[in-house]
């Protein structure tokens, strides 16, 4: 069997397991278990397989709906690739419209707290693109503590990472910014296998109507702040108007992804 073959066999396998981008996938997974990149992969179609155990490892983990990043280890954001393991949540694109309004709200030099940091692809993106930046990071997990170190000290991003439950390490504490991209899942929601079934839940849900954790930011985030400092968060689709709401009368920007949907909420209670 040649690699051609093999990506041919196992695009069709991927396509009846429901994953719709499933060619792509496929040579994905055959680079990851050949140790070559995708282009090596297109090139060399002819070329007799090898490795072929690994291979089929890989592809039956998929067919199982274990998600990609997982069995690769890794996914890209804003242009760098993070680790992942199932113990955080996988960084998506949306996401960086976070980053996208911190660049463009965050002072020169200001103290900066990424709250439930997962990979920290948040953080450490934030230090690499403006290293005035002085970030702290936490999350409750000691695993996403440990990945996030990793990723740091791989990408050279100079960060503290601190165990915290939400806001109870940092009490005496004042941020320039608070920035999270929260829990904001309805408990009931529908959700692909890769996200359900595998994605850490305690990143991903927030009660009945996904709203939970954004009633503790509007009750406990301003406690935190200097005088005009900001909570920058991310939004799931459909939430903006509900989670504005609950900052009446601080003043709030809003900023839109790629595909129109309203992403983050820009709090300022000074």
């Amino acid at each position: 069997m040649t690699v051609g073959d093999w990506v041919r066999q196992a695009t069709e396998q991927l396509q009846g397991a429901g994953i719709s981008t499933a060619k792509l996938e496929a040579q994905l997974l055959a680079a990851h278990a050949l140790d070559r990149d995708r282009s090596w992969i297109a090139a060399h179609e002819d070329d007799l397989l090898f490795n072929e155990e690994q291979l089929s490892s890989c592809l039956l983990h998929r067919l199982s709906r274990f998600p990609l990043a997982y069995i690769t280890g890794w996914r890209e954001f804003y242009g760098r690739d993070f680790s992942v393991e199932p113990s955080v949540l996988i960084p998506r694109q949306e996401t960086e419209t976070l980053i996208l309004a911190a660049l463009e709200v965050l002072p020169h030099g200001a103290h900066v707290l990424d709250l439930g940091t997962g990979s920290g692809c948040v953080a450490i993106t934030l230090k690499l693109e403006r290293p005035d930046l002085d970030i702290v990071a936490c999350d409750i997990s000691d695993e996403a503590i440990a990945i996030a170190e990793r990723n740091a000290d791989r990408l050279g991003a100079d960060i503290d990472f601190i165990w915290s439950d939400g806001f109870g390490t940092f009490e005496d504490e004042l941020f320039d910014a608070v920035i999270t991209n929260p829990p904001y899942v309805e408990a009931d929601a529908e959700l692909e296998p890769e996200v359900s079934e595998w994605e850490p839940a305690r990143a991903l849900f927030a009660g009945p109507d996904g709203l939970d954790f954004y009633r503790k930011l509007a009750a406990e985030a301003h406690l935190q702040l200097t005088t005009d400092g900001w909570l920058l968060t991310e939004l799931g689709d459909g939430q903006a108007s509900a989670v504005e709401s609950m900052f009446n009368g601080s003043r709030k920007r809003l900023w839109t992804d790629l595909g129109g949907i309203t992403r983050v909420l820009g709090v300022r209670f000074g």
